[in-house]
């Protein structure tokens, strides 16, 4: 009897020693994951906020201001095609200036966006105005559009697609991209 209380008690303490084995590689899988997600979000050569984050992060911040109504801006910056190589640094110092909740990210090579939360139409214009002479020493002769929820668009599908319609406007007007946009917004070049 006591030999088989020895075997059950060795095979309960195998048990515990593959659940602390299997919980420890777990843990680690898991954070390996969460480095992966946020490895995702960055450009690597730039360490910036990625444009499909960007989508992730706008889709998450307007169904936010719909559901506690706030409102929420996004200033997108483009640079002409003969100062694209300074749209990185650009990115990295506006980072550094805009609040902690607020959130800069790359658009291709040549521009940059701002998700302002919380913030309304005149808000994100104080926040231009405030950065102007930085963008203007750094990049000289951007462009930039302001695109404001629920000032200019109350549906959360079309905030986004407004936005870039009209980022790629100014970027077109600018020589910047090769892209087509159909906007007929227009928005003032620096």
């Amino acid at each position: 009897m006591d030999e088989d209380i020895a075997k059950w008690k060795a095979a309960v303490e195998d048990l515990q020693d593959q659940l602390r084995e299997e919980t420890a590689k777990r843990r680690e899988l898991e954070r390996r994951c969460n480095l992966l997600e946020k490895l995702a979000h960055r450009d690597p050569s730039t360490g910036l906020r990625t444009e499909t984050y960007l989508r992730t992060r706008v889709q998450e911040e307007i169904e936010r201001a719909v559901r506690y109504p706030a409102a929420a801006s996004l200033v997108t910056v483009c640079a002409p095609k003969e100062h694209m190589d300074t749209v990185p640094a650009l990115g990295r110092r506006l980072s550094e200036e805009v609040r902690s909740s607020d959130q800069v990210f790359l658009l291709g090579k040549a521009g940059l966006a701002v998700l302002l939360v919380e913030t309304p139409e005149e808000g994100a214009r104080h926040v231009i105005n405030r950065l102007s002479v930085e963008l203007e020493q750094m990049v000289g002769g951007y462009g930039y559009t302001l695109t404001s929820f629920p000032v200019d668009t109350n549906l959360a599908d079309e905030f986004l697609r407004l936005a870039m319609e009209r980022h790629h406007e100014i970027a077109n007007r600018m020589g910047s991209n090769g892209g087509m946009a159909n906007s007929t917004n227009s928005h003032p070049l620096h």
